[in-house]
C-alpha cells in the first residue's frame, strides 16, 4: 500500500513538471509572437508616415496648381 502512495505521488509530481514545462514552452511562444508583432506595428506605421508624407506632398502640389 505504501509503494501504491508513492507512486501515485510520483506520477502526480510528474504531471505537474509535465504541465509547467508545456505552460513555460507555450508563454515563450507568446512572447516571441508578441515581440514579432510589435516589429510588424513599427514597420507599418513607418510606411503610413512615408504615405502621409506623399499624400502631403500632392495636396501641396495641386494647390499651387490651383492657384496658378
Amino acid at each position: 500500500m505504501n509503494y501504491e502512495l508513492i507512486s501515485v505521488a510520483v506520477g502526480a509530481v510528474g504531471g505537474i513538471i509535465a504541465t509547467y514545462v508545456k505552460m513555460e514552452n507555450e508563454l515563450t511562444k507568446v512572447k516571441s509572437r508578441l515581440h514579432s508583432l510589435e516589429k510588424q506595428e513599427t514597420r507599418v506605421q513607418q510606411s503610413l508616415d512615408v504615405l502621409l508624407d506623399g499624400v502631403n506632398e500632392i495636396k501641396i502640389l495641386l494647390a499651387k496648381k490651383g492657384i496658378e
